[in-house]
This record gives C-alpha cells, sequence and structure tokens, in this order.
C-alpha cells in the first residue's frame, strides 16, 4: 500500500523476502469494502507448502470424525475446555474447496517476478497513497507507540487484504480443521487450529465470528492465529 513511498525494487525485495519466509491468507471472497478504493486483483504469499513429513503427503488414512476424536483429546490436553471445542467443532465438516485452494495457489504456479508484477498494481499503490493521507493521525500514533514504519504497515494491509477489502469469509475453524486431517502440512494446520481454539477460550470472538481465508488467516493484516495470539500476549 506504501508502495507509494516505498522503492518497488525495495518493496519487490521486501515481498519476495515474505513470500519465502511467512505464511500469511489466501484472498477469499471480497467483504464490503471499508474505503473507497477499488479493489485490486488479490494477492497472498505463504511459504513454499512442503508436508510436514513424506508421509504427510499421502492421502488422509483416518475418516474426519477419527481425526476429529483423536484431536479433541489432544486439545483438551493442551487445556482446551472441553466445551469450548465442542461448540467450536459442532457441525463443522471437511471443506472440500479448502483442498483445492491448497493445492493451487498461484505462487507456486507463476515465475516470482510475475506474481509479483500483479502485487504491485498501479491500482494499489494509489490506493496506498490515499491511505496514508487520509489515515496520517492513526499511523502517526502506531509509529509512536510501536515503532511500525507506517510505509511497511500499509504495504501489508494492501497486500494481504486489499486494504480491507477482501479478507475472506469462510469459517476458520472448518478450514483448519480439514487442512489438518488432509492437507498438505497437517502439523502446521493442527498448531493454528489450536491457537484458535486459544482465541476462542479467552473469549476474543465467537466461533461464528472467527472467520477468514481459505488458509486460516484473519482481519485486515490476514494474520494466522499463532501470530495474533503472539501479538495479544505481547
Amino acid at each position: 500500500m506504501l508502495y507509494t513511498f516505498v522503492p518497488v525494487l525495495l518493496l519487490r525485495t521486501l515481498i519476495a523476502g515474505s513470500a519465502l519466509s511467512i505464511v500469511v491468507a489466501c484472498a477469499a471472497e471480497p467483504v464490503t469494502p471499508a474505503t473507497s478504493v477499488a479493489p485490486s486483483q488479490p494477492t497472498t504469499i505463504t511459504t513454499e507448502a512442503k508436508p510436514d513429513k513424506p508421509s504427510e503427503a499421502e492421502p488422509a488414512q483416518q475418516s474426519f470424525s477419527e481425526w476429529r476424536s483423536a484431536f479433541r483429546h489432544e486439545a483438551l490436553q493442551a487445556g482446551i475446555p472441553a466445551q469450548v471445542f465442542d461448540r467450536a467443532f459442532a457441525g463443522v465438516t471437511p471443506d472440500p474447496s479448502i483442498i483445492v485452494a491448497d493445492r493451487s495457489q498461484p505462487e507456486f504456479t507463476r515465475p516470482v517476478w510475475q506474481y509479483l508484477d500483479g502485487a504491485l498494481s498501479r491500482q494499489r499503490v494509489e490506493g496506498g497513497r490515499q491511505l496514508l493521507r487520509q489515515h496520517s493521525a492513526t499511523l502517526d500514533g502506531i509509529e509512536a507507540r510501536y515503532g511500525v514504519d507506517r510505509n511497511t504497515l500499509v504495504a501489508i494491509w494492501g497486500l494481504e487484504s486489499s486494504f480491507g477489502q477482501i479478507m475472506g469469509d469462510k469459517g476458520v475453524i472448518r478450514s483448519l480443521a480439514t487442512l489438518a486431517h488432509e492437507g498438505r502440512r497437517p502439523g502446521f494446520a493442527k498448531s493454528q487450529l489450536l491457537a484458535a481454539l486459544q482465541i476462542l477460550d479467552h473469549g476474543d470472538v465467537t466461533a461464528d465470528q472467527l472467520r477468514g481465508s481459505w488458509a486460516g488467516a484473519m482481519g485486515q493484516t490476514q494474520f494466522i492465529p499463532t501470530t495474533y495470539s503472539f501479538l495479544v500476549e505481547d
């Protein structure tokens, strides 16, 4: 977003580095925009989705019901109250569209610079310029309190959710449960699912309100549950 104030080459380098080290959300259906900025082509950055272990690339050996029962035991052992788990998983079934999305991410099907060319659209740059001016006072406060550069913050905002216009509307619990059961990185998805249950246990949001991308990322900046929990605790 703040591509306006960050040299394009530097921003490309920043995004390319992030693509190799940060797991974030994939964009889903657009929500009602909070500003007048027109949405640009949604973009996402994720780490290369290699299986946690070679065997995890194979189809799931358990039924979803069997997997859920085993995971429930793990979650309760980790301190999740039974009522929180049961409420979160009420009516949850696997979502086949999640698996399709997991196996067809554009980051893995196009050359990186071609991918980044789409991320750095003129429309997104202009949107970043406008929002820098519009939210100048808020960004002043963020920089003073947290030391986060406004250009970096707005760049992430624009790249991850097109300035809040594309945040996803999938149930995070269902998405992560699907990925933990039969995704390419079940171990990682399970860790995010446990963190999502902890968010529910803390009362930050209800299960119905916990919505995001197919990959389980949430909000304006599309943080995954463990990142959200780390920032809140910090």
